[in-house]
C-alpha cells in the first residue's frame, strides 16, 4: 500500500523543494493527502505548490498556508531570495482557507495512518504539538531533511553545522519537535550534499512532455546561479558533479517509503540549544537526554540521481 503522507515544505527558495513535490506525484508508493509550508510568505509559498500541482492534473491536494515566522524568541533567520515562484507561477491560484496548523492537527486526529515528511523549518509541526497536547502520539512517523550529525561537505570544503538550515533556523521550534516522542527518521545535510541533479539530468527532464516538467525545468535554472553563489561555486571552478540543484528534499522523501539508497543506524541523539543555537550530536550511547533516531548515515548518490531522473522524466 501507498504510504499517506502530508509534506511540510517551505516550497519556493531551493527549488529542490519543487523537485521533491514532483518526485511525490511520480512515485506509486506515495498518496499526498496535503502540503503545508512554512518560513516568510507561506501564501506564495502556497501558490507554487498550487500550481505544480494543478500542472500535474492533481487539483484533488488540498495546500495549506502556515507560519511565516519562527517561535517566539528564535528571531527571524527564514531565508527569501527573491525568486520565489519565478518560472512556476504565471496566473492567479491560491491555497485552501484553513490556516496549515489547523490542517495538520485536524487531518492527524482523523486518521491513524498518515505520516509527515518534514523538508522545511519545523516551526508548523511544534505550534500544531502545541495546540494539540495529544498529536506526537497520532504521528505514525516522521521522515525530516535535517541534522547535522558528521562532517558536511561539499566540493572539498566543510561547510560546518550552519549549513543545517531547516533545524538551525528555528531552534526552538525544532527542539520542540525532536524531543516530542514522535518517531524520527533524520536525513542529515552531511548526506543529502552529496546528492544533485546534473546537467545531463536536466536535460532529460526537460526532453519530457508535458507542463510539469517545462515549469521544473524553468525554476531549476532560476535557482542554479543562486546556489552556486551560495556554496561559492565560481564560474572558472567547474561544480562537483555537473552540479544544478541539490536534491536533498527529494531524497528525504524517497527516504519515506524507500530506504535502499541510503545506510542507516539507529542513533542516540541529543538535541543541544545553547544561546540560541541549536545542535544534533550523535552520542555512541543512549542516555537521559538522548533520543533513539533511525538516521541516514550514507547515501549510494549516483544510483539515487539515476532514480530520481528516471522518475520525473517519464512524467
Amino acid at each position: 500500500m501507498a504510504r499517506r503522507i502530508v509534506l511540510d515544505t517551505d516550497m519556493g527558495s531551493d527549488v529542490d523543494d519543487a523537485l521533491c513535490l514532483a518526485l511525490a506525484l511520480a512515485s506509486p508508493e506515495v498518496e499526498l493527502v496535503a502540503v503545508t509550508h512554512v518560513a516568510g510568505d507561506t501564501q506564495l509559498r502556497a501558490r507554487i505548490s498550487r500550481r505544480l500541482l494543478d500542472l500535474a492534473g492533481r487539483s484533488d491536494v488540498p495546500v495549506y498556508a502556515g507560519c511565516g515566522a519562527p517561535l517566539a524568541g528564535s528571531g527571524d533567520r527564514f531565508v527569501w531570495f527573491g525568486i520565489e515562484g519565478k518560472g512556476i507561477l504565471d496566473e492567479p491560484s491560491g491555497p485552501d482557507a484553513e490556516d496549515a496548523v489547523g490542517a495538520l492537527v485536524r487531518l492527524f486526529e482523523q486518521h491513524d495512518d498518515l505520516e509527515l515528511v518534514t523538508v522545511g523549518p519545523l516551526t508548523n509541526i511544534a505550534a500544531a504539538l502545541a495546540r494539540s497536547p495529544g498529536l506526537a502520539a497520532r504521528i505514525a512517523r516522521m521522515t525530516i531533511m535535517g541534522g547535522h550529525l558528521r562532517d558536511a561537505a561539499y566540493g572539498g570544503r566543510d561547510l560546518g553545522p550552519d549549513v543545517d538550515y531547516n533545524l538551525r533556523s528555528d531552534p526552538d521550534a525544532s527542539l520542540a519537535v525532536l524531543t516530542a516522542g514522535v518517531p524520527i527518521r533524520l536525513v542529515p545535510i552531511n548526506v543529502t550534499l552529496q546528492t544533485w541533479l546534473t546537467r545531463e539530468g536536466l536535460d532529460r527532464i526537460a526532453a519530457s512532455d508535458g507542463a510539469l516538467p517545462s515549469a521544473l525545468v524553468a525554476a531549476v535554472r532560476e535557482w542554479t546561479p543562486i546556489m552556486n553563489r551560495l556554496y561559492d561555486i565560481r564560474a572558472e571552478v567547474e561544480a562537483p558533479g555537473d552540479n544544478v540543484a541539490f536534491l536533498h528534499d527529494p531524497l528525504t522523501l524517497t527516504a519515506a517509503f524507500d530506504e535502499s539508497f541510503c545506510q542507516w543506524e539507529d542513533l542516540p541523539i541529543e538535541v543541544v540549544l545553547d544561546r540560541g543555537v541549536l545542535r544534533t550530536v550523535a552520542r555512541p550511547e543512549s542516555g537521559p537526554r538522548t533520543h533513539t533516531m533511525r538516521c541516514a548515515t550514507a547515501v549510494d548518490a549516483s544510483r539515487f540521481r539515476d532514480f530520481f531522473v528516471e522518475r520525473l522524466a517519464k512524467n
